[in-house]
């Protein structure tokens, strides 16, 4: 009851504005995953609401970062991603691994869809780059 009247109070106050919704603190997510000898360290950024996308911040591959070139490609295509939940390594053969960052595609206020932006790591660098979003 009390409650109630606090509500009605509150609705009748003039001047009563909703409060703003301000956009999400930057998120950051990293791993260190062992495939064999071989160590993949990887760090993303995602600051939702923003539209700037997803920051790949590192990509390291026996403690040594990626090739420019490779590194330039997957910072575009982690920019696909609106928000990020999550990322793995998963190993494979001859201390290969696959990348995986799970995470949202959809501008800001918008639905969003969930997406997985998927890659082979090697000693060689990041290969086979594909963003695949959830059909509705």
């Amino acid at each position: 009851m009390i409650a109630a009247l606090f509500m009605a109070l509150q609705a009748a106050a003039p001047g009563a504005t909703p409060p703003l919704v301000q956009p999400a603190s930057p998120r950051t997510l990293s791993g260190r995953f062992a495939c064999e000898a071989i160590v993949y360290e990887v760090q993303v950024t995602a600051t939702p609401l923003s539209g700037t996308g997803v920051v790949l911040d590192r990509l390291a591959i026996g403690g040594k970062p990626v090739d420019g070139g490779s590194l330039a490609e997957a910072r575009r295509m982690a920019a696909r991603l609106s928000d990020v939940q999550s990322l793995d390594v998963r190993c494979r053969v001859g201390g290969a691994g696959e990348l995986s960052i799970y995470g949202l595609q959809g501008p800001p206020g918008a639905p969003s869809r969930r997406a997985r932006l998927r890659g082979t790591l090697s000693t060689a660098g990041i290969s086979d780059l594909v963003v695949a979003v959830e059909q509705r």
